[in-house]
């Protein structure tokens, strides 16, 4: 193998391994991106369950006291 082949060769692996780093950099991104959307679903869920609790027992105290 000649010196300049070497260096293809090298340079080819570089390439390769960039492209890795920058899959992976966008496979974290989106898996990021789904973490926050799940997180802010969940948010939204927790505060609707908060908002039912609430309004049951409003209608409980109501109900008592009719």
């Amino acid at each position: 193998m000649t010196q300049s082949d070497a260096v293809t060769r090298i340079d080819a692996a570089i390439r390769r391994i960039e492209e890795a780093i920058n899959h992976r950099a966008a496979d974290h991104d989106a898996l990021r991106q789904r973490h926050d959307a799940l997180r802010g679903e969940v948010v939204r869920v927790i505060a609707d369950i908060d908002g039912m609790a609430g309004a049951g027992e409003a209608a409980g105290l109501l109900g008592e006291q009719g």
